[in-house]
C-alpha cells in the first residue's frame, strides 16, 4: 500500500467547467519528451513491463489511454501468472518429459526412434501422469497406465520401457532424490499370445512376383535381397547403388552397411533405373513412399493376388535370413545384415517349415 506521506503525481485537466487532477504515476508507465521543430516539447507515454515496451495513445485522462493501459496491465498479469504456473510445474511429470525430449541424449537417437518415443510420451504418458509430481510417481501408477492398454500388449510394454528410460535419464541428471527408486523397476511384461511371423516360401515369392503390379516388385526384391526394415527400404536412393554394392544406413542402429547386390536384384534395378536419382521405392504414380505407405501397398498387393496367403514385409526379412543360411553364410555374416534377434526368429520359423515339409514328403513317400 502507498504510505500516507508518499507523493502522488497528478496532472490537471479540465472536464466541463471543473478542473480535475489525474494521476500520472501509474504502475509500469513512463513519459518521454521530444523537442519538436517549433521548439516546443511533446510528451509520449509508454507502458513497460517484463522487458516489453509499448506506446500508449494520448496521455493520462484520455479514455483511449486508460482503455489501452487496462488491456496491457491485464495481459502482463496473465503472462506473469502463466510463468508462475510454469515454475510451479517444474516438479511435474510433464516437465520431466519435456526436459528429456529436449535433452542431448534424446536428440542423439535415430529419427524413427525419436518419433516412437515422442508418441509414447506425449500421447500415452503425459495425458495421464502429466500433472503429477515426478518424484511421487510409483510402481502402481505406472502399472495402472500399462494395464489400461492391456488389450495391446506390445504398446503396454512400451509404457514400462519408456518410464524406465525417463527415470534412468533423470537419475543421471541428478533430478531425483538419492533414495528414489525407478518406478518401472520390477514391472513384468504382460503375457500375450505370440503371433508367429510367416516366412515367405520360395513358391510364394515367385507367385507374388509373377502376379503383382510392376512397381511392387522393387520393394519385395530389395527386402528379400538386403534383409532391411521397411524404414530403411524407403530411404534407399539410387546413389546408394554402386556397382555390385547396395549401401544402407540403418535407421534403428545408425550402422552403415555395404551389402552385396544379388544378381536378381541387380538385374531388376538396372531395368528400372532412371537418370533422375532420388528414392528407389516409389508408388505407381512415381512418388516416394514412407514406411506406412509401403506396408499398406504391400497388404493391398497381397490381397489382390489369387491364391496368395497373407504375408508381410517383415516375413520377407525372415525369408532373406533363411536364404542366406541355406546359401551357407555364417551366423556372423547373416546377423551383420539383419541383426541377431531377427536371425534367431527367422531361422527358427524357416527350420520349422522345412521340417514340416520334410515330414510331409516322408508321409507321401510311405503312402
Amino acid at each position: 500500500m502507498r504510505s500516507a506521506r508518499q507523493k502522488v503525481n497528478r496532472l490537471p485537466i479540465v472536464s466541463g467547467d471543473a478542473l480535475q487532477m489525474v494521476r500520472t504515476d501509474l504502475p509500469y508507465c513512463y513519459c518521454s519528451r521530444k523537442k519538436l521543430a517549433s521548439g516546443k516539447y511533446k510528451e509520449y507515454w509508454r507502458f513497460r513491463r517484463d522487458g516489453r515496451d509499448t506506446p500508449l495513445p494520448g496521455s493520462p485522462g484520455d479514455p483511449h489511454f486508460h482503455a489501452r493501459y487496462a488491456e496491457l496491465v491485464h495481459a502482463a498479469q496473465e503472462a506473469a501468472d502463466a510463468e508462475s504456473a510454469r515454475q510451479a510445474d517444474r516438479n511435474s511429470f510433464e516437465f520431466l518429459c519435456s526436459s528429456y525430449l529436449n535433452s542431448a541424449e534424446f536428440n542423439a537417437l535415430a529419427d524413427v526412434t525419436q518419433k516412437d518415443y515422442r508418441f509414447t510420451i506425449e500421447q500415452r504418458l503425459i495425458p495421464i501422469l502429466g500433472p503429477e509430481r515426478f518424484d511421487c510417481i510409483d510402481r502402481a501408477s505406472v502399472k495402472a497406465v500399462r494395464d489400461s492398454l492391456a488389450s495391446q500388449p506390445r504398446t503396454a510394454h512400451k509404457i514400462k520401457q519408456m518410464v524406465g528410460r525417463l527415470y534412468s535419464w533423470a537419475e543421471e541428471e541428478d533430478l531425483l532424490p538419492a533414495d528414489f527408486r525407478n518406478p518401472a523397476t520390477g514391472i513384468r511384461k504382460l503375457k500375450s499370445k505370440v503371433v508367429p511371423i510367416q516366412v515367405w516360401s520360395a513358391e510364394e515369392i515367385a507367385h507374388f512376383l509373377a502376379n503383382c503390379e510392376p512397381f511392387m516388385k522393387t520393394p519385395v526384391l530389395l527386402a528379400l535381397y538386403t534383409g532391411q526394415r521397411r524404414e530403411d527400404l524407403v530411404q534407399m536412393e539410387w546413389n546408394d547403388v554402386m556397382g555390385n554394392v547396395v549401401r544402407v544406413r540403418q535407421n534403428k542402429t545408425g550402422e552403415p552397411l555395404d551389402l552385396p547386390c544379388h544378381p536378381e536384384l541387380a538385374k531388376h534395378l538396372k531395368k528400372i533405373r532412371t537418370p533422375f536419382g532420388g528414392a528407389i521405392i516409389r508408388t505407381q504414380d512415381g512418388k516416394p513412399m514412407n514406411a506406412g505407405m509401403l506396408s499398406s501397398a504391400m497388404n493391398r498387393a497381397v490381397a489382390k493376388i489369387d491364391g496368395m496367403p497373407h504375408r508381410t514385409l517383415h516375413g520377407l526379412r525372415y525369408a532373406s535370413a533363411a536364404q542366406l543360411e541355406a546359401a551357407g553364410c555364417t551366423v556372423v555374416q547373416i546377423t551383420s545384415v539383419i541383426g541377431h534377434r531377427t536371425y534367431q526368429m527367422a531361422i527358427k520359423y524357416a527350420r520349422q517349415r522345412r521340417d514340416a515339409e520334410a515330414a510331409m514328403r516322408k508321409l507321401e513317400a510311405s503312402a
